[in-house]
C-alpha cells in the first residue's frame, strides 16, 4: 500500500528566520512555537472544527481523502 503524503507548504524565509529567533528568545523549540501560534489563531475557526471532526473519526477522514481530487 502506498504511503500517504501530506501537503508541505513552502514558508517564506523571513518567517522561518523570525520563528527561529523568537524560539531562541523564548527558549522553546520552533515546532512547539509554531504549533502554539497556529493553534491560537485557528482554534475558533470553522476549519479547526472540521479538522477535529476528521481526526476524531478516522473513517470520515479516509473517505474524504479517497474522494479528493488532486
Amino acid at each position: 500500500m502506498p504511503r500517504r503524503t501530506h501537503y508541505s507548504p513552502c514558508i517564506n524565509r523571513v518567517i522561518i528566520c523570525a520563528l527561529y529567533h523568537e524560539g531562541r528568545r523564548l527558549r522553546r523549540p520552533m515546532t512547539r512555537l509554531v504549533n502554539d501560534l497556529l493553534t491560537s489563531c485557528l482554534r475558533d475557526t470553522e476549519a479547526w472544527s472540521i479538522a477535529a471532526k476528521q481526526l476524531s473519526d478516522p473513517a470520515q477522514g479516509a473517505a474524504q481523502e479517497a474522494g479528493a481530487t488532486r
